[in-house]
């Protein structure tokens, strides 16, 4: 057990029990090819500026031992998966799933747009996870393989702050897991989304949870990430 100094109360870290989550950093959301950055020409430079800090952090696990899972929001390839209010609310905002882009059909299983960007390819032995909601825990094996692990505690990193993490970060706590978001292994569109769900999820003493730098984790347990 190592306990980390985080911006609000310290974070008792067993690493037998703990696992990190990567969410999402699929080339759909962070290739200035994928649908977001060609297709709807969104600025990735926030998004992409994480990936150093993401790549140590996942030096760190592997040295560690602490088990690793990558996550995708994919569909399957007839949608079948796909809510109505869901597909609704992707249209409404510009970015229909199944959409053709450069990298193929937005947001759809076996599309090189869902794939986990080269710059933080999984190892053979971790998990990659197609998730068909915001959180991860929505429809997919998590909970239970987590359980089956003795997970406790989780290390959240990924895209976006305000969505998809935050979704898996407050269900993650409501099912009872020990949650550790990384601020600086996270990141959204814009610093002023990101900002407001870090400001957040420190609000009310910590009653929702911990929130700190990755930077206090490698203090804690400090190994070669050179």
């Amino acid at each position: 057990m190592v306990l980390v100094k985080t911006y609000t109360h310290p974070f008792e870290l067993p690493l037998n029990q703990t696992a990190v989550l990567i969410i999402d950093m699929q080339n759909d959301f962070c290739h200035p090819d994928g649908f977001n950055g060609s297709a709807l020409d969104l600025d990735l430079s926030q998004i992409r500026a994480i990936i150093p800090a993401i790549q140590t952090l996942l030096s760190w696990a592997r040295q560690t031992g602490v088990k690793v899972i990558f996550t995708r929001e994919s569909h399957a390839p007839d949608l079948g998966d796909l809510s109505p209010s869901k597909q609704t609310r992707y249209a409404n905002a510009g970015s229909p799933i199944g959409q053709l882009g450069k990298m193929g059909r937005f947001l759809v299983q076996g599309e090189a747009g869902t794939r986990i960007i080269d710059e933080l390819q999984p190892l053979p032995t971790e998990w990659q996870l197609d998730k068909p909601a915001h959180s991860c825990f929505v429809q997919t094996a998590l909970d239970q393989a987590l359980q089956a692990a003795q997970i406790t505690h989780l290390l959240i990193a990924g895209v976006t702050t305000e969505c998809c993490v935050l979704a898996t970060y407050r269900h993650a706590s409501d099912l009872g897991y020990y949650c550790l978001l990384l601020e600086d292994c996270c990141a959204a569109f814009t610093p002023h989304d990101h900002n407001a769900t870090i400001h957040i999820l420190q609000s009310e003493g910590g009653v929702l949870g911990w929130v700190g730098h990755s930077a206090q984790l490698y203090q804690a347990t400090p190994v070669s990430l050179a």
